[in-house]
């Protein structure tokens, strides 16, 4: 035999008694999962997934990272032998967690696939609101929504509605009223006898054309129930109702023309005023110089702080082109009784381009000596 020959059938040899190289194998059955629908008041849901090692050593599982927190996860620890099979389980958590959810864990394992995908989704029915937290304000045996009602910047000569949704859970038919309704409010109860078990809604508009202020309105009425039957386990009761608007000037109906002859107001102190100390129990006053530098008359529609003890007032409420008005604000320390001046005061004005400016009120109050 030739020694080339000799050798090739040498090395075939060698090759074929050579053990192959020997590794763990991954065979997923499942590898995702979905929930469908289902109640958070039901708590948490879990669900298993297997892998069969179709390999010919031992499979390890080394560790399953969910990618939320609110994914937990528990897996086969002990070696997984070649044609047995493992479990990964995922145990998802929906409280505080309504609606559709899909979530990720990642299988690390010793196996020739390192790292597997496992998903799980499902779509999670929010718990049912209690009572009390649908209708949080009590008013004898009917229920509210709520009794604070903000409606933003409403500009003059325009209104705003909204809305309180009341439940009534006694056994009596209940009915509503109002008191001391402001003559820019109108309130009315549909329906102002309200069943039991059955729902009404309190609808209030807010009418800027007449009201009072320019700038915040707060205002208060005050919403009643009482039970139909002389005697009842139904109750009577009432709250006060708070409805807040702030009443802007409207300048979308300006045209280009009447934008460019529009009034300018140039405030003096621009957004600080600040004071002379003063002692406490004493009278502080400064003032300070709005300038029309616009074409049109120049209206001063409101001064008003949010601190007792601080007025402020202006020496005409209508300036002309070039002309000025001077505002006086008095702090009576007797009333603010703070160690320091710290106020704000809003101007409201006619000027398309700044109607509502802020000025910082600033001073030191010095004790009064004995």
């Amino acid at each position: 035999m030739r020694p080339a020959r000799l050798l090739l059938i040498t090395l075939l040899l060698l090759t074929t008694a050579l053990p192959a190289h020997s590794q763990a194998q991954l065979s997923w059955l499942e590898t995702s999962h979905d929930f469908g629908t289902f109640h958070e008041k039901d708590g948490k849901v879990a669900c298993s997934m297997r892998v069969v090692n179709i390999g010919d050593s031992a499979l390890i599982i080394k560790r399953v990272k969910p990618s939320c927190g609110c994914t937990a996860s528990e897996f086969t620890h002990t070696p997984i032998a070649p044609g047995d099979t493992g479990i990964v389980t995922l145990t998802y958590n929906p409280a505080n967690r309504p609606g559709e959810f899909e979530k990720d864990a990642f299988v690390y394992t010793n196996g020739l696939t390192p790292r597997s995908l496992l998903k799980i989704k499902g779509n999670v029915i929010p718990m049912p609101e209690t009572l009390e937290d649908q209708f949080p304000v009590v008013v004898g045996s009917l229920r509210y929504n709520g009794c604070t009602l903000p409606l933003g910047e409403v500009p003059r000569g325009r209104g705003r509605m909204t809305y309180m949704s009341g439940y009534n859970a006694s056994t009596d038919t209940m009915v509503i009223s109002t008191h001391d309704v402001p003559k820019h409010l109108s309130v009315s109860a549909v329906p102002d006898s309200v069943p039991p078990g059955t729902s009404s809604t309190v609808t209030i508009y807010f009418d800027s054309k007449h009201a009072p202020l320019w700038g915040l309105n707060s205002d208060t009425f005050t919403l009643m129930a009482e039970p139909t039957k002389a005697h009842s386990e139904a109750t009577s009761g009432f709250t006060k109702v708070d409805v807040m608007a702030v009443v802007t000037e409207d300048f979308t109906t300006l045209t280009p023309q009447e934008r460019a002859r529009a009034p300018k107001a140039i405030v003096s102190c621009a957004d600080r005023l600040n004071f002379d100390a003063g002692t406490q129990g004493g009278i502080m006053t400064q003032t300070f110089t709005v300038t029309n530098t616009g074409r049109d008359k120049l209206m001063l529609r409101r001064l008003w702080t949010g601190s007792d003890g601080i007025t402020a007032t202006a020496d005409r409420n209508t300036v002309k082109h070039g002309k000025r008005a001077t505002i006086t604000v008095t702090v009576d320390t007797a009333i603010y009784k703070e160690p320091l001046l710290n106020a704000l005061l809003t101007l409201m004005t006619n000027d398309p381009d700044k109607p509502s400016r802020t000025i910082r009120l600033v001073g030191e109050i010095k004790p009064a000596t004995k």
